[in-house]
């Protein structure tokens, strides 16, 4: 395991801060986090014209978009030029842990699909009975409300600092784990306050409003900056941004 990731020990007051430096680091580049915004809903409305395969790649399509949104939250929170080369880098480190995870996901969602089906009585569905059961659960293709909310939901279930680890750093996806879930381990209070606090928000939106879709659609983006903020606490030992450095170019007066 690398002993220059060494994660430590936060309270859960630093949540709210996590949550005031994600919106600042947000506010540095609004336009930048907002095209990736519709970058995503626009990529998304082309997986829901695909067929079977549509379930797997809106999971990796949003986990590709956190690893970017992860490395550009450093990027802006250093002061630094976007790049390109630092985006490709960044995917390349988490393709393992993408591909994984979106297995992993895809086989919990079976899961959750199976176990719905006992639920469903002929007494409740009637007419509907003809239809499998499994097909109640379409609303979890890429695009909706409803899939954002559930990938958030098996994602802060499982592995909060996994992304963040793979996007930085060259380690297998072992030691990555392992990185992980010691962070996870000794801030475990802190970890499930960070992680459902922002996720219960998102489904009680879905639940009474159709505009959960436009804060699903924004919220991508600052999620991945908060979880920028959060890995860089715990396992960088820094929890404010850095001083924003503005370029200024000053034009020398010519004499005459």
């Amino acid at each position: 395991m690398s002993h220059q990731l060494q994660p430590e020990r936060v309270e859960i007051r630093d949540v709210w801060t996590w949550a005031v430096q994600a919106q600042a680091l947000y506010r540095r580049r609004p336009v930048l986090f907002t095209a990736l915004s519709l970058v995503f809903f626009y990529l998304s409305y082309l997986l829901v014209m695909t067929s079977y395969v549509t379930f797997f790649a809106g999971l990796v399509l949003c986990q590709v978009m956190l690893a970017v949104v992860i490395e550009l939250a450093r990027t802006v929170d250093e002061s630094k030029p976007v790049s390109l080369s630092r985006c490709y880098t960044a995917l390349q480190n988490s393709i393992v842990a993408t591909l994984l995870l979106a297995c992993f996901y895809v086989l919990m969602w079976v899961v959750a699909a199976k176990i719905a089906s006992m639920f469903f009585l002929e007494s409740l569905l009637g007419e509907s009975l003809e239809v499998a059961p499994i097909s109640f659960l379409q609303w979890l293709y890429p695009g909706t409300v409803g899939f954002f909310v559930v990938y958030i939901g098996l994602m802060v279930t499982t592995m909060w600092f996994l992304m963040p680890i793979t996007v930085f750093n060259r380690l297998s996806f072992v030691e990555s784990l392992k990185l992980a879930k010691q962070g996870e381990r000794i801030n475990f209070a802190v970890v499930v306050v960070a992680s459902y606090v922002p996720f219960f928000i998102f489904f009680a939106l879905f639940i009474v409003s159709e505009l959960a879709l436009v804060v699903a659609i924004a919220g991508l983006p600052w999620f991945g900056i908060y979880l920028f903020v959060s890995y860089r606490h715990v396992y960088m030992g820094r929890k404010e941004n850095a001083p924003e450095v503005v370029r200024v170019v000053v034009a020398e007066n010519q004499t005459a």
